[in-house]
């Protein structure tokens, strides 16, 4: 049965949005009550103003029914359109402002609004609104809702935040097991890096340790080679060796000849960095004017459709398995965490990546630093890892100086 919450009056059936919540309206309701074409009107508004004079008119009469309204604008105010979504909340804000008003105030349909907030098909900015709603009428209910929420992509930050309070306070009362159980829940939920890391943290406190490399699904094996000589801003365009062996694969024994002449070799790289970020200026040389390389092979324990989400200062272009996935001009970029992504399919076994890091000319503001790095991942949509492991094979290692040096 339909749950509901009386503020004050009646006078609302909540038999009536009962019935359009589970089988919409009647053909001759819609035909009479003008509902669906200013839903419609306000549905076609756009971008530049498009629109906006036809969904001011349908917004105010729109504005102007009660709460049996709002399963069929609940509905309208799932939509990608912006511009629509406003023009929606508007009316949705102006009906339950007016009705929270009314001494005694109608029956508000909880249980409807609190399905409408933990379907996770819905839209997340619409679900935000109506779980400030359904705190108003039935204050706590947030608290009880947001830990049902770890893996929702609306609330999971929410979520995981709460999962450490509840852990922090259990450490605090001396119930460290209970604190761990928290911490870990936090930890396995949490995409963004600030939760990650703070999860890891607490988890590090209680004895617990947790890797959050692999947990984010950061790359940080490397083989490295550089600096090539691309004066200006050519190095992006540049074809160089590495690049014209991605089909028939890279020779890591090779040697080349560098920016100023002197022979240049792949190095072994491993970054010790907690997101996987490479220090290029450190790792290969501080120069400007260059093209590095970094060279992988991970291995996937399935075949499986992942994002390859990177950041780079410059420019960077990728190709896995011999093709090219990804290709970005931006100079002067800084290197910042899933600037770029794309959506690209592992093998089950071993996969091959090129990476190419473009290093421009010194910033006009000599004050700027002069930096070259890297950082990348992969990872499924919502950010976790994909169980994908370090598989540059061990007889590279003879082919390979092994060392952070270049250029000796």
């Amino acid at each position: 049965m339909l749950r509901t919450q009386r503020v004050s009056r009646s006078g609302v059936s909540v038999l009536v949005l009962l019935a359009w919540w589970l089988i919409g309206p009647s053909v001759s309701m819609s035909k009479a009550d003008g509902i669906d074409e200013d839903l419609a009107a306000v549905a076609r508004t756009g971008p530049g103003g498009r629109g906006s004079v036809a969904a001011a008119t349908a917004t105010r009469r729109l504005s102007r029914n009660g709460l049996e309204l709002l399963p069929r604008l609940l509905q309208a105010m799932d939509t990608d359109n912006i511009v629509a979504a406003n023009w929606y909340r508007t009316v949705f804000e102006t009906i339950t402002r007016r009705e929270l008003s009314r001494d005694p105030a109608p029956e508000f349909p909880v249980s409807l609004l609190k399905s409408y907030v933990t379907n996770p098909k819905r839209q997340g900015r619409v679900r935000r609104l109506v779980l400030d709603l359904v705190e108003r009428l039935e204050p706590g209910a947030t608290a009880a809702l947001i830990p049902g929420m770890l893996d929702d992509p609306e609330f999971r930050d929410d979520a995981v935040s709460a999962a450490l309070a509840r852990g922090d306070r259990a450490k605090q009362a001396g119930q460290t097991g209970a604190a761990i159980a928290e911490f870990r829940k936090a930890f396995q939920s949490a995409r963004s890096p600030g939760q990650v890391g703070t999860a890891a943290d607490r988890l590090k406190g209680v004895g617990q340790k947790v890797s959050v490399v692999a947990h984010m699904g950061f790359v940080t094996h490397w083989y490295l080679l550089g600096p090539f000589d691309a004066p200006g801003m050519s190095g992006f365009e540049l074809v160089l060796p590495p690049e014209k062996q991605v089909a028939s694969g890279v020779d890591l024994a090779a040697t080349y000849a560098g920016k100023g002449g002197g022979k240049i070799k792949w190095v072994r790289h491993h970054s010790s960095d907690r997101l996987g970020q490479s220090n290029l200026i450190r790792a290969i040389a501080p120069v400007k004017e260059a093209v590095g390389y970094a060279y992988t092979e991970v291995l996937s324990p399935r075949s499986q459709t992942v994002q390859i989400r990177c950041g780079a200062d410059d420019n960077l272009t990728i190709w896995l398995n011999g093709k090219q996935v990804l290709k970005r001009l931006q100079w002067l970029n800084g290197t910042r965490l899933d600037r770029f992504r794309t959506t690209v399919s592992l093998e089950r076994g071993r996969n091959k990546m090129l990476v190419k890091v473009c290093q421009g000319p010194q910033h006009k503001n000599p004050a700027v630093p002069n930096n070259w790095s890297m950082q990348l991942r992969i990872c499924d949509a919502q950010g976790g890892g994909v169980g994908v492991t370090n598989g540059l094979p061990a007889a590279a290692e003879k082919n390979a100086a092994n060392s952070r040096g270049l250029n000796r």
